[in-house]
């Protein structure tokens, strides 16, 4: 990524978490030895910081030196502002608690962009920041963070906790080019800092905080020291619409980053402006472990925006597994070991067991000894090619790959092996030996993760490679044996023939803001990267959550999902549980190409079964084909113009969601529906919003 990053730091981001800003807290307890102090920013008068008499403003604690067991409670509900920088460290097992006090919402810090950062704390250790909620807004958009901890001197810092917090609405830069570059580098939401020359961390924790719409970023451990930090853990956070990287980790020896969530990056109240991010990824730091960990619907950039990156720098093995992504505009992964302007590498990157929907490219390429090791994952692009420019010395082995069409690295260097290869995509032309292109009969996890295994009966199951040191299992926590054929893709389990409930069957998206265009590409003939506008479907009188009827059927409130995220169900064969009862059956959907007339079977509770046919018009059709009845008639579309990154716009004219109902017979109770069994990737596509019984 990241010549600009790099200048600018040595000169000198399980999955969700519900929102803190409401939350109900008791009086705190002190450390043995230490004392609690209470600050309230409604009380009318300025007190000792008892409890029967609390401070009434920031002032107070940013002049007191705290020592070790003490608590720093505000009152909930209250709002303080100004910048809380309080002196003194903490020791190993009686730390600095800084937390609330009362019930009700969060008490609310607020910077009001005056400063860097609304909660600063240098060269300082042992200390727990919970339970705030901190924001540093402004009109003004700067160098800003929101909790920023740092070290400025030359001795090392220790016992760092930043938990359970909602961090939101800082200023930060969002411009990582030009002459303040650096400073989109360093905002972030939560920002742990080392300086060039300075001291350490030994032992950061950054946990359970919910950050968004920050500028420059969600989270990031920032600088380069001559040494690396150590005991970095970054785990169970929820980053929403923050304005660059979702998570970033710096400086850092074997940081371990797991079970966090970034969406919607580079939007936000203070959204990217120009330059490049990307979603979770190290920047110089040795044996960097990424899993658990999600990124979806990122905003496009000049070349970045891939869910996952082993950046400049870094050193070992960069490990990025049993992580799921889907949407990102950049697509799954960013090879900047040396192929972002450094130097040839002795680093290996090892990519397994990941799951991604619509997220095939693979962008750059190294130089050197080091070697990327892709395996066991599963990439699911029904709406967008394959685009590989990795090169080098790459090995891709038991990996399944379900999009229209592949382009592959010309490097012959690259070796095959074990790869399946459907829905339109080849092998490259360097060949795979042991190559499967027949359908690898996909189905998604029945606990509704929206995580791809295989049925019974699918040919990957025990036919891949086996691969040395393979971490010992799957995606889904399935054994993976060191000897024993593996299955091909992310899931290693005897196959999965469940009957899933319409949520649980999710598999492609269709409808998005008109803010992110990026977020989906429906398949077609010309992969043109359209999809509905949430928007112009609205002004058609399809509003989210509001009640769709047609055909004479109740399906219920319209797009539950999230905008930008999974919503529809492209048709493959599944079989989907129904409920309720009634005369007939009715679908909510589209095709994507003209007229489509396609066969499934409807199963009943007493065990018969019924052929069915299911006519869905083209979203482009003007006219319903015969028993289709329109719902819904969007203006335009949205649509990105290159199939990654690059430039959005709308398109006009008439895109269409469509009903069509099947009669059922009399004195039956439908159970579930097999629907039609097409290709996902192909150009001739059903795609359905929701079925129901009325």
């Amino acid at each position: 990524m990241k010549a600009h990053l790099r200048a600018s730091i040595s000169a000198l981001g399980a999955m969700t978490l519900g929102a803190v800003g409401l939350l109900a807290v008791t009086v705190p307890t002190a450390h043995a030895a230490g004392t609690v102090y209470y600050v309230d920013c409604s009380a009318a008068g300025d007190g000792s910081g008892s409890s029967g008499s609390p401070w009434n403003a920031l002032a107070d604690p940013d002049g007191h030196v705290f020592t070790a067991g003490d608590t720093l409670s505000f009152k909930a509900g209250t709002t303080c502002d100004g910048t809380l920088t309080p002196q003194g460290s903490g020791a190993s097992g009686s730390p600095i608690t800084v937390n609330a006090y009362g019930s009700g919402a969060a008490p609310v810090i607020e910077g009001g962009g005056a400063t860097e950062a609304t909660v600063h704390l240098v060269d300082q250790s042992y200390w727990t920041i919970s339970g705030l909620k901190v924001q540093n807004s402004s009109s003004t958009r700067a160098q800003h963070e929101g909790i920023l901890v740092e070290v400025a001197g030359s001795a090392n810092q220790a016992g760092i906790s930043i938990t359970g917090n909602e961090v939101a609405n800082v200023a930060g830069w969002g411009d990582k080019t030009g002459t303040n570059a650096s400073w989109f580098s360093y905002s972030a939401g939560i920002a742990v800092r080392v300086a060039t020359g300075s001291g350490v961390f030994n032992g950061v924790s950054v946990t359970n905080n919910n950050v968004h719409d920050t500028g420059g970023g969600g989270i990031k451990v920032e600088g380069e020291a001559s040494a690396m930090s150590t005991g970095v853990y970054i785990g169970h956070n929820t980053i929403t619409a923050a304005g660059g990287d979702g998570i970033v980790v710096h400086d850092s020896d074997s940081p371990l980053v797991e079970y966090n969530t970034a969406t919607e990056l580079g939007l936000g109240a203070y959204p990217f402006v120009a330059g490049n991010f990307a979603g979770m990824w190290p920047y110089h730091s040795n044996n960097p472990t990424f899993q658990y960990n999600s990124v979806g619907a990122q905003t496009g950039v000049v070349n970045d925006a891939t869910a996952w990156d082993c950046d400049v720098s870094n050193t070992g093995t960069c490990l990025y597994q049993y992580n799921y992504s889907y949407n990102n505009a950049g697509g799954f992964y960013l090879d900047c070991l040396s192929g972002c302007g450094g130097a040839a590498t002795t680093t290996n990157a090892v990519l397994r067991y990941n799951i991604s929907r619509d997220d095939c490219r693979f962008t750059n390429s190294s130089t050197g000894t080091g070697t990327h090791f892709i395996y066991n994952n599963t990439f699911f692009c029904p709406g967008k090619p394959i685009s590989d420019t990795l090169g080098g010395n790459v090995v891709w082995q038991n990996n399944i790959f379900v999009a229209p069409t592949a382009s592959w690295a010309s490097d012959s260097s690259a070796t095959f092996d074990s790869n399946t290869y459907f829905g339109g995509v080849a092998a490259p032309s360097s060949g795979d030996a042991h190559a499967h292109t027949a359908d690898p009969q996909l189905i998604n996890d029945a606990a509704g993760t929206l995580a791809i295994k295989l049925h019974t009966t699918s040919p990957e199951l025990g036919t891949g490679a086996v691969v040395a040191n393979n971490g010992g299992k799957d995606y889904f926590g399935n054994a993976v044996s060191a000897t024993t054929a593996p299955n091909r893709g992310a899931y290693n389990g005897s196959g999965d023939d469940s009957v899933l409930p319409f949520s649980a069957s999710l598999n492609d998206t269709a409808v998005t803001s008109d803010a992110n265009r990026w977020a989906a590409s429906l398949n077609s003939a010309t992969q043109s990267g359209k999809s509905f506008s949430a928007t112009a479907l609205a002004t058609a009188g399809l509003s989210a959550g509001g009640d769709v009827t047609a055909a004479g059927v109740d399906f219920g409130p319209w797009h539950p999902q999230a905008l930008d995220a999974t919503d529809n169900v492209i048709a493959t064969g599944q079989t989907i549980a129904v409920t309720g009862t009634g005369t007939k059956v009715g679908f909510l959907g589209f095709s994507t190409t003209h007229g489509v007339t396609e066969s499934g079977t409807l199963h009943f509770t007493d065990g018969t079964s019924q052929a069915f046919t299911l006519t869905l018009s083209d979203w482009t059709d003007t006219t319903p084909a015969s028993g289709d009845t329109l719902v819904a008639k969007a203006a335009y579309a949205n649509q990105h113009t290159s199939t990654y990154n690059g430039s959005t716009t709308t398109s006009s004219g008439s895109f269409s969601v469509w009903a069509y109902s099947v009669a059922l017979p009399a004195g039956k109770t439908l159970a579930s529906v097999t629907l039609p069994n097409l290709a996902a990737s192909s150009a001739t596509s059903q795609h359905l919003f929701a079925f129901a019984v009325s």
